[in-house]
């Protein structure tokens, strides 16, 4: 029973997610408006607002416009709720089941927002930053956490420095957020993670000719994938 109330959970707070991945990047509020269709502006009934079978129900069209709903929501949705359902499994309901929906949500709204827009907001790097290093305190240490933070992030840092712009910001607040919740042992192993993830991509990419040596990767998806995997197979791996 509490399996089945998480995962509901899970997909009710993915639905929320979809609206901070949305916003986020325009810097709108995540209150109001109330949601809307993107394209024709009228508000949605509350019964389209049920997740995943709200979009089900509707076709995967807007019920005013019949314009097409982005698939990103439902799975957005499903991706949360498998989040909470993997964070109970391993964890019960703890401090650290909190601390792995939390980070597991980060992850989520980082790696949409950059792939849609190429921007991981402040919003969400500054609290999972914040978040990561609260709780840090009942998790993995506050100074595992604090250390965690500055040496991944400097290291991000100094890749984007060196790239000239080849890597943003938001990576670099991001790989903050990730060494605060993961501290700093785990830290190190998501920078070698992402960097092969990052580096092989780019590597096809060059292969088959649809990048130069100078062409922006958005990188923020292969950090927020090998933080996942560190995450779950840290320990063992």
């Amino acid at each position: 029973m509490l399996l089945a109330l998480y995962i509901i959970t899970g997909m009710i707070f993915g639905s929320f997610l979809n609206v901070v991945i949305q916003r986020s990047p325009r810097a709108e509020s995540l209150i109001n408006p109330r949601s809307i269709c993107p394209q024709c502006r009228e508000r949605l009934l509350i019964h389209d607002l049920i997740p995943v079978i709200g979009y089900l129900l509707l076709g995967g069209r807007c019920r005013f416009c019949r314009a097409k709903i982005s698939l990103r929501y439902p799975i957005v949705e499903m991706l949360s709720a498998a989040g909470f359902a993997v964070s109970f499994i391993r964890y019960g309901t703890s401090v650290w089941m909190l601390a792995g929906c939390i980070f597991l949500s980060i992850l989520i709204v980082s790696t949409f927002t950059d792939l849609e827009t190429g921007i991981i907001p402040d919003r969400v790097t500054y609290f999972g930053i914040v978040s990561g290093f609260a709780l840090s305190f009942l998790t993995v240490g506050w100074l595992s956490s604090l250390t965690g933070s500055l040496v991944f992030g400097g290291f991000l840092f100094l890749a984007a420095f060196l790239s000239g712009g080849g890597m943003g910001g938001g990576d670099v607040k991001l790989g903050a957020a990730i060494g605060a919740f993961t501290g700093f042992k785990m830290a190190l192993m998501v920078m070698v993670l992402a960097s092969f993830l990052g580096g092989t991509w780019a590597l096809v990419l060059l292969i088959m000719g649809k990048a130069g040596l100078k062409t922006r990767i958005k990188f923020g998806p292969f950090l927020a994938l090998a933080a996942l995997v560190v995450w779950a197979f840290g320990q063992k791996i």
